[in-house]
């Protein structure tokens, strides 16, 4: 089946980690949300938030927090998508309604803003500007909720950069369609290892390429998963009003 814009602009997405100072303008920040609002929302809930934050000071600071990632403070724009269920508590008490929550609760904010997200993403790539999604946001939630102060029932997930290029990443191979795609029942495990074999095959010539002979995406897989990470999270979710039961 022949491309099309879209489906172009969609493959040919990169994450961008260095910026030029160029700023991101508020017109093109208007047209991303514009468009972006209209991702798919269960039950029309609209479930999301971006701040963007511009004061040069907390910029670096946010950087400081993410892992020391300089583009935080260095692209043109940064965000911060979060889960919202402040603005719907606020609807339930005009009301003299109860807001009830649960782990759907929080899975259908989680989902609704990480669509939000995407779409977001890929309305700036489409006027010609780079991303970089942020997940070290996380590392440190409680001083980076200090930092913005952030509000009960705002969820804050991760961070988007957003800017003018200042280079252009080589993209990293992406498991094989057939791999992601399978019908009427989920592949055996000999299939899933002969997959894992062929893009292990393919990462690990991504590595050589880059100096880094001897790794593949298994190993960066299992060093991901080996401990667990960023256990604050729950803590200061549900202080932040979620219920994860």
């Amino acid at each position: 089946m022949p491309m099309n814009p879209t489906l172009e602009q969609m493959a040919a997405h990169r994450s961008v980690r260095r910026f030029l100072p160029t700023p991101v303008t508020d017109a093109q920040i208007e047209a991303a949300v514009r468009a972006a609002r209209m991702a798919s929302t269960s039950s029309w809930v609209q479930a999301y938030h971006l701040l963007q934050v511009t004061a040069p000071g907390r910029r670096q600071e946010l950087a400081a927090l993410c892992g020391g990632q300089a583009q935080v403070h260095e692209a043109g724009a940064f965000f911060v998508i979060s889960g919202e269920v402040r603005r719907h508590q606020h609807i339930a008490a005009e009301h003299g309604a109860s807001h009830a929550g649960n782990l759907e609760t929080f899975l259908t904010v989680v989902i609704d803003a990480a669509l939000f997200a995407q779409n977001l993403a890929l309305a700036f790539e489409s006027q010609g500007l780079g991303i970089c999604m942020i997940g070290g946001l996380r590392n440190q939630l409680p001083e980076v909720d200090a930092l913005l102060d952030l509000p009960h029932g705002l969820w804050p997930l991760f961070g988007m950069c957003v800017g003018h290029a200042a280079e252009v990443p080589d993209q990293r191979p992406r498991l094989a369609v057939e791999a992601l795609w399978s019908k009427d029942s989920y592949p055996d495990d000999a299939t899933l290892s002969a997959q894992i074999a062929e893009h292990d095959a393919e990462a690990s010539q991504h590595y050589a390429a880059r100096g880094l002979a001897g790794r593949n995406w298994s190993g960066g897989v299992v060093r991901k998963f080996a401990k667990p990470t960023r256990e604050h999270l729950f803590g200061y979710y549900t202080a932040k009003g979620a219920r994860i039961e």
